[in-house]
């Protein structure tokens, strides 16, 4: 009766299955992650290629005006806001909006005095709401100068 239990080797092939089963699931969790990480940038940087696409229309149009916000609304197809600046509004597609809507991104253009060329300050934001109200990031900053006189 003293029958020795003979040792398997099932119980080493399941701890041997739950160590890969747990590698497996933790280099998934990471690849989940950085594919999560690089839609993100994608997104970002669509976002800055088409940010840079209507900023470079505006400085034509502020340049080929220039100077002037009325003519530079006119060709941009905006409306000047005040007489030293122009606001342009668009949706999360890049979608242009009425004047005085709020989007989800902001192209503006702000006169800055100068020495008798035009000169304005150029900025494309994307705006973002959480719990305290609407919040501006600046994605894009430009200075661009008109190098027609002011009359």
């Amino acid at each position: 009766m003293n029958e020795r239990v003979r040792p398997t080797k099932t119980g080493l092939f399941m701890t041997e299955l739950l160590i890969c089963v747990g590698v497996f699931s933790l280099c998934a969790a990471v690849c989940v992650g950085l594919f999560v990480k690089s839609e993100i940038i994608s997104q970002d940087s669509a976002d800055l290629t088409r940010a840079v696409a209507e900023a470079r229309n505006a400085a034509e149009c502020f340049k080929a005006a220039g100077g002037d916000l009325e003519r530079t609304a006119a060709l941009a197809g905006g409306e000047a806001a005040a007489e030293d600046a122009l606001f342009l509004e668009f949706d999360k597609s890049w979608e242009r909006l009425a004047p005085g809507t709020r989007g989800a991104f902001e192209l503006a253009i702000l006169t800055v005095p100068g020495d008798g060329c035009a000169n304005a300050t150029l900025s494309v934001k994307r705006w973002t709401e959480n719990e305290t109200g609407a919040v501006g990031e600046d994605i894009l900053l430009w200075t661009i100068s008109a190098l027609e006189v002011r009359p």
